[in-house]
């Protein structure tokens, strides 16, 4: 059973003798090391070509309103009033100046990062509102209940990162929908069932992390019109697996590194 790959598209196999635990291991320690890598170039979300993310003075009211409504419902919803950092949150201070919070030049929301900050409950599927939204970062915190289907709604989202919380059910196919999404990230919490074929559809993917949930089944046919994708982790769940396929021999080549297990 092959466990990883490597960059440059040479497949490094593990010794089929080697024992399950050895490929956990193995799989353990090399995803440990590209998310430190790639998080490390992750800290700070770039600024816009236009220089930043600085709010205008001319927005609208009801934008301003709609996008604030939103976020103290986040706030409510989920502890605000416990998070390690809630700086000018339900304030009327300008939303770049919360904590985690950017904006663009219009005044809308496009960056909520808001990771290791003791979050706690459900995703509210009202952010589905914030449609100018291009990061989502909410790692690292105490999330419960499900990935909202809603979140399929933010066409303009590029990075959605939910990693190391507590959510649970299936990955939603609406997700599919996010036709510009650049990463995904999924690892470390409770999600189980099938992949849905849909993520085959995001076309502009670089990175997808699905590793350390409960996940089962082979990965789709679909998977193989990636064609932009580069990081892909997938072990550490409970039968999720690559097919054991030419087509997906090669595919897996083009990768610039894979982890995780091939179908028997």
């Amino acid at each position: 059973m092959a466990w990883w790959g490597g960059g440059g598209g040479g497949a490094r196999a593990a010794s089929a003798g080697a024992g399950e635990a050895g490929h956990a291991a193995g799989f353990s320690a090399l995803a440990m090391r590209w998310k430190s890598a790639l998080r490390a170039r992750w800290t700070s979300w770039p600024a816009s070509d236009d220089g930043g993310f600085s709010a205008s003075q001319d927005f609208t009211a009801s934008v301003l309103y709609a996008d604030r409504s939103v976020l103290e419902m986040l706030y409510d919803e989920l502890g605000g009033g416990g998070w390690s950092d809630n700086t000018n949150w339900k304030t009327d201070k300008p939303l770049d100046e919360w904590y985690g919070v950017s904006t663009n030049a219009d005044g809308r929301v496009v960056t909520l990062s808001l990771w290791n900050n003791s979050l706690a409950g459900a995703i509210p599927p009202e952010l589905q509102r914030l449609s100018d939204l291009e990061v989502l970062g909410l790692s690292g915190n105490s999330l419960t209940g499900e990935i909202p289907p809603e979140l399929g709604d933010l066409w303009s989202l590029e990075w959605l990162e939910l990693s190391s919380n507590s959510l649970t059910g299936e990955v939603p196919s609406e997700l599919g929908d996010l036709s510009n999404l650049i990463n995904l990230i999924l690892d470390n919490n409770s999600l189980t069932g099938a992949i849905p074929s849909e993520l085959g559809d995001l076309s502009n993917l670089r990175i997808l992390w699905l590793d350390e949930n409960s996940l089962t089944g082979e990965i789709p046919l679909d998977f193989l019109d990636l064609s932009s994708l580069e990081w892909f982790l997938w072990g550490d769940n409970e039968g999720l697996c690559v097919p054991d396929t030419s087509e997906f021999d090669d595919w897996l080549d083009g990768l610039e590194d894979w982890s995780g297990p091939r179908c028997d």
